[in-house]
């Protein structure tokens, strides 16, 4: 005879079994598409980052800074390019820093991938800092604030530490030499 408690009881085993499983499936490609999610964010969010770097005025800002403006330190810096002094100057030097200072936030906040950007624009972040660095230490001592620019250092140290890189004076004639600014 046909024990009706058992079948039951079978029954209700195999239906907790198969919601486990269904429950794991629907997680595993909750979980997959998730991912691609992010993924598919962070590539729009580098795209919008690469327009503005890939801008007529951002590459004239810092065609400016790598090959206009030179100085040995702040004091000679605002002489030369402060806001009093050339305005257009400083507001070419501002927008490099900050576009810079707001990709660091991007990849100190896992936005944006850091390898990624380090692919694309390894050479100009670097090369950048180094030439603003001084600069940038200085304000941070002369109006005590540690934090002016610091996501800009976080994704130059970041850069450094993904790629094996030319040193500053390697690169400069080569950087010239692509530019078409003759040395």
């Amino acid at each position: 005879m046909v024990d009706y408690q058992t079948i039951g009881v079978t029954i209700a085993a195999a239906s907790v079994v198969i919601g486990v499983i269904n429950s794991i499936l629907t997680s595993r490609r909750e979980e997959k598409r998730s991912q691609i999610t992010l993924e598919t964010r962070q590539a729009q969010l580098f795209m919008q980052l690469f327009s503005i770097y890939d801008t007529k005025d951002f590459l004239e800002d810092y065609g400016k800074l790598s090959y206009l403006y030179e100085y040995e330190d702040l004091s000679d810096w605002q002489t030369k390019y402060g806001a009093l002094k050339d305005l257009s100057a400083y507001a070419s030097w501002a927008r490099v820093g900050r576009f810079f200072d707001g990709a660091g936030i991007l990849v100190k906040k896992k936005l944006i991938d850091a390898d990624l950007v380090t692919e694309l624009l390894r050479e100009i972040i670097i090369y950048s800092w180094e030439k603003m660095q001084t600069w940038v230490v200085e304000v941070r001592q002369m109006i005590e604030n540690p934090e002016v620019w610091e996501n800009f250092e976080y994704l130059y140290d970041e850069v450094k530490k993904r790629t094996q890189q030319l040193s500053h004076e390697e690169m400069m004639p080569l950087l010239k030499q692509i530019s078409g600014v003759e040395q």
